[in-house]
């Protein structure tokens, strides 16, 4: 049989280990991530001291030995508790951290100093380890889309946790005669001391592929959108736009695209400045965003230009939601220092033919787009309209662009 003695010294210098560790490799990852995982690492580093402090059974004063070993080691597991709700967005309050803390004080200062009684300390001591690992659980698989793997390594640990502790308070609850030390060899001590050694590098193993993953998941997000916007990217315009495009040309299907060019948005930049610029970048987003299918693609091309790919729609259908969004963006409410600030776009249709691909369809949106601000600005124009002359819905700022100078 093992010793239970060796097995804490064990885990004391696991969870050592596994604390300093952490504290190297974890400190550069971002500021989001440092409430939970401080809170992880102060859990490893304080295990370690509990652990340390059971390790001097029968050399030190047992107030030393049990209380305070028993209750750092509470504390150490409501940090890990802890850790994973804040970074699931469901932290415990001050209560759930700190009730089981003086719970476990408590029960160790009566059972062990003022009416010894092994039995009564260990089934309710390991009662709040239960209820400390179901609510660590409760966090990691909460009903929702699928989890990652770290999150399910993690929470198979406090699972694991949860059950043997469950059945040691069972065990030690019904057998006959109670434990003459913490330290005694027994078969569910040995069971649970093991775990004990174990379960914190997995568990800290787990967190850290926890952190991984969610930092790998922003860095695809931050590069497949617009920073600035919250749309898709060039890139992952160009992408998307193709394989829509591809779809479109095999089940052949309509599909339209739409170039949407912000007017006089120079005069926005120069007269109050780019960060209101960007804000109007934002606002017009927003606005084409909340007017289109759940189906339809849009994206930022670059500066003030904007794309959007309609599949299934041909140009009939397509001028009907590019008015809409044209009267969308127009009924934008903004203003500085009380001055209202127009907001105005002009769009270009492009329809699908034969043999287009997404440059090819681009192209002729630009032209469209162009022949717009020529007429005017603030309008649409499309296929049709490139022989015939676009029809001027409106014209903003009250002005026609000149045709000898290139459009803003």
């Amino acid at each position: 049989m093992l010793d239970v003695r060796t097995e804490i010294a064990i885990a004391a210098v696991l969870s050592a280990v596994t604390g300093a560790s952490l504290l190297y490799v974890l400190r550069d990852y971002p500021a989001q991530f440092a409430p939970s995982i401080r809170r992880w690492t102060a859990g490893v580093l304080l295990q370690a001291v509990a652990w340390s402090l059971y390790c001097l059974q029968n050399l030190a004063p047992l107030w030393l030995t049990t209380v305070g070993a028993g209750t750092v080691l509470v504390w150490a597991m409501a940090n890990h508790c802890q850790g994973v709700r804040l970074f699931v967005g469901r932290p415990l309050g001050p209560w759930r951290f700190w009730g089981p803390v003086a719970a476990a004080a408590l029960i160790e200062t009566v059972f062990c100093l003022l009416v010894p009684d092994g039995r009564a300390n260990v089934v309710l001591f390991s009662s709040i380890f239960v209820v400390q690992a179901i609510w660590a659980c409760a966090a990691l698989f909460r009903p929702g889309p699928l989890r990652d793997r770290s999150h399910v390594l993690t929470g198979a640990m406090f699972a694991t946790l949860a059950v043997v502790m469950g059945a040691r308070v069972v065990y030690e609850g019904l057998r006959h005669g109670s434990l003459p030390s913490l330290i005694a060899n027994s078969p569910m001590q040995i069971l649970v001391f093991a775990l004990s050694a174990a379960a914190s590098s997995v568990a800290s193993l787990g967190f850290m592929l926890m952190c991984n993953d969610r930092l790998n998941r922003e860095l695809e997000w931050y590069a497949t959108i617009d920073t600035l916007t919250g749309i898709n990217n060039r890139r992952t315009l160009g992408e998307r736009a193709t394989f829509a495009i591809a779809a479109a040309h095999r089940l052949r299907r309509p599909l339209s695209l739409m170039l949407v060019d912000a007017d006089h948005f120079k005069r926005v930049n120069d007269v109050y400045g780019h960060a209101t610029g960007d804000e109007a970048l934002q606002m017009i987003a927003a606005a084409l965003q909340s007017t289109l299918r759940g189906g339809d693609l849009l994206g930022r091309l670059g500066g003030e230009e904007f794309v959007v790919v309609l599949p299934d729609t041909d140009e009939t259908a397509a001028r009907g939601t590019a008015e809409r969004l044209r009267a969308a963006v127009e009924d934008i409410e903004f203003a500085l220092q009380h001055r209202r600030i127009e907001l105005r776009v002009s769009v270009g249709l492009a329809v699908i033919d034969d043999h287009d691909d997404f440059s090819e369809l681009l192209r002729r949106a630009d032209q469209a787009m162009y022949a717009a601000k020529r007429a005017g600005r603030n309008c649409v124009c499309g296929p049709s309209d490139l022989t015939q002359g676009p029809v001027v819905v409106a014209a903003n700022f009250g002005e026609s662009a000149d045709a000898g100078r290139r459009p803003l």
